[in-house]
């Protein structure tokens, strides 16, 4: 995993500008850490001083604004808390990245914290999180179109599956990590793929395809391809070696281990890789009959192996020397091996190795062969199903991650359509609203318009009926005139004329004269206030204009229907020379409509009108003994929403009681001016 651990600090310097990597001199937290990041790296310092430096670190880096030089930073003081192998440290690290990373919806470092993750739960031998974690960056670099991270999460995915014997799903990501590996031309992730598929083909006993694989690493090697990797030679050719060791051609695999062993700086730079090839070239030599320096060479890498701690490579170390001492026949020297050998791979829990550990019990310990055929049975079929639970279990993970995905998906494609509905169904309300209003205001501006219209006729009525008045009035001053001159003007001069010359007597046929010329003047008298009368009656007449109009609405209402018994009263105290004209036309429209409904839904026998004054306001009551109505229930037509409307225009009031069988009554009051 040291190898992956190197991609990961290599990751971090994938698409970061060098404005992310500039460093502020002038910022004095960013000087600090990157001070504190240099003291946990110093291996001159002990660790106490480095985990210190790396606390100190952290808890500055928390304080800093989450920007691309603070995730940076983030990566920094994890990786130095790997190195010091406080892997919980840097889990916590990685961790709280993450979140950060969501909150942030940062796809870039949500598939970097995942990837690191997947790295802490692989050494953590928690093969199922690790490939989880794998697999949700290797989503999230596919959503970034960077091909050389999606191959490398295949990689890890293949180790990771190598490491539960899912050989064949290991090669399956190893050839799909190639796909994308290609595009982007890096070879060293090329090396590491042709690497994981020859170990895989190894496992299945495929030998030839391995060796191809391997001897494609070792051509990458000898060109020089392959940089910032150590011994990438040694490797090929170690591996090499091993295939021909399990196909058990001891002479060839010793070649290519002797030759591996030769490699420069070997010892120094990869002690680890040294001692695994050192055991492996001394067991060729001992299974070749070369039994010069072969116990030293075994615990030589014996003691190099126990110092990296690589269980499997001490473990394999432990059962060379328990096979080559079975083949000295010192028996106690190869059980004590195999003992040691099988406790480690108990301790461990490494399946595998206690099955190899239990293959060697059984040849050296014969009388115990029974139980350790058992146990191996055991094993062997737990092995079986784990294996088979386990890579269920890793295409279970990537089913239910896509699932979860889809779900999600879905949920928010139902959001989007739930939002676009209940957008699009205010919007249809809004317009049946708009259109509702408009046709009110329509159906408003005609009904005015129809008032117009009818105020218009009513006025074009009144200024006929007022022409017809005048034309009257004309030809009635003429006529008086005509009285005056021709009779009461004519009587009263000849009256005047006889009583002066009747002065001049005083007989008693003077007297009788004057006594009929007195009674003359009287009769004149008489024609003059006759003729005063007329003049007052017609005065009357222009100022009850109006009264005349309603008065002739009134007969009309008789003679439509012999049927209906119809009264009305009119008030002679009103003066309607003092009402408004639009009041009058609102009066007379509303008096005609309320007579209309009266007609038209009635049925009535009698219907009373009156039209009294009330100090300044004009009274009016419409009775009739008709069917009646339920106010309550029966909406407003268009009849009574005229009066309505014009006893508002006229600031007026209006009010109607009726029931079922009741009859009807309308009361109204009007001012004299609006």
């Amino acid at each position: 995993m040291k190898r992956f651990l190197f991609y990961s600090v290599f990751l971090i310097f994938i698409n970061c500008s060098k404005e992310d990597l500039k460093v502020v001199n002038s910022n004095t937290i960013n000087d600090s850490i990157d001070y504190y990041l240099e003291q946990s790296n110093n291996y001159d310092l002990s660790d106490s001083d480095r985990l210190h430096s790396a606390n100190r670190a952290y808890k500055l880096i928390n304080n800093q604004k989450a920007d691309s030089l603070n995730f940076l930073n983030r990566y920094y003081v994890a990786f130095r808390f790997y190195n010091l192998n406080k892997l919980n440290n840097y889990k916590q690290v990685i961790s709280t990245t993450l979140d950060l990373a969501i909150e942030r919806h940062d796809t870039i470092n949500m598939a970097r914290s995942f990837s690191y993750l997947g790295d802490y739960y692989y050494d953590a031998n928690m093969s199922d999180s690790a490939y989880y974690n794998y697999y949700q960056a290797e989503k999230l670099f596919f959503k970034l179109k960077n091909n050389k991270l999606i191959g490398l999460m295949y990689l890890k995915k293949a180790n990771t599956q190598i490491r539960i014997k899912d050989y064949f799903g290991s090669e399956k990501s190893a050839v799909t990590a190639l796909n994308y590996i290609r595009i982007d031309g890096n070879k060293n992730y090329e090396y590491d793929a042709y690497n994981i598929l020859g170990l895989s083909c190894l496992e299945i006993k495929d030998f030839e395809k391995s060796l191809d694989y391997f001897n494609r690493t070792l051509k990458l090697a000898n060109e020089g391809k392959v940089v910032d990797y150590y011994q990438t030679r040694a490797l090929a050719l170690s591996n090499i070696g091993n295939v021909y060791l399990k196909k058990e051609n001891y002479k060839e695999a010793l070649s290519y281990f002797e030759e591996a062993i030769k490699e420069p700086n070997l010892y120094n730079e990869y002690t680890t890789l040294y001692g695994s090839i050192l055991n492996e070239m001394t067991y060729s030599k001992f299974k070749l009959g070369k039994n010069g320096n072969i116990p030293v060479d075994f615990y030589k890498a014996l003691k190099i192996l126990e110092a990296s701690e690589n269980i499997p490579n001490i473990f394999g170390s432990k059962i060379y020397l328990s096979e080559y001492y079975e083949s000295l026949g010192e028996i106690d020297s190869a059980r004590k091996y195999v003992d040691l050998a099988y406790k480690l791979s108990k301790d461990s829990k490494i399946i595998n190795l206690q099955l190899k550990a239990l293959n060697q019990l059984t040849r050296i310990n014969p009388e115990n062969a029974n139980v350790y055929s058992k146990e191996y049975l055991t094993l062997n079929d737990s092995v079986i199903k784990m294996e088979r639970s386990v890579a269920e279990k890793f295409a279970r993970i990537e089913y239910e991650t896509d699932e979860i995905k889809r779900q999600k998906e879905q949920l928010a494609s139902q959001n989007r359509n739930i939002i676009l509905f209940a957008v699009l169904a205010i919007f249809i309300i809004v317009l049946l609203y708009v259109i509702r209003d408009q046709r009110s205001r329509n159906k408003y501006f005609r009904l005015r318009e129809q008032q117009q219209k009818a105020n218009e006729e009513i006025y074009s009525m009144m200024l006929s009926q007022q022409k017809k008045l005048d034309e009257v009035v004309l030809k009635e001053k003429q006529r008086i005139g005509q009285e005056l001159h021709d009779g009461v003007l004519g009587r009263l001069f000849g009256a005047r004329l006889n009583l002066d010359s009747l002065n001049k007597q005083s007989d008693a046929l003077a007297i009788a004269g004057r006594d009929h010329y007195i009674t003359e003047l009287k009769f004149i008298e008489q024609d003059i206030r006759e003729i005063s009368h007329e003049l007052s009656r017609e005065k009357f007449a222009l100022i009850n204009n109006f009264v005349a109009i309603l008065t002739n609405l009134f007969e009309e209402q008789k003679n439509l229907s012999e049927d209906t018994n119809v009264k009305y009263a009119i008030d002679q105290a009103i003066k309607w020379d003092k009402v408004d004209n639009d009041v009058k036309i609102n009066l007379y429209r509303i008096i005609q409509e309320s007579l209309q409904n009266i007609n038209k839904y009635a049925k009535a026998k009698n219907v009373s009108v009156n039209v009294l004054k009330d100090n300044e306001h004009l009274h009016v009551m419409v009775i009739d003994d008709g069917i009646g109505f339920d106010v309550s229930k029966k909406s407003k037509g268009i009849g009574l929403q005229n009066i309505t409307s014009r006893v508002e225009t006229c600031k007026g009031t209006f009010e109607i009681k009726s029931k079922p069988g009741k009859g009807t009554t309308i009361t109204i009051d009007l001012p004299f001016n609006k």
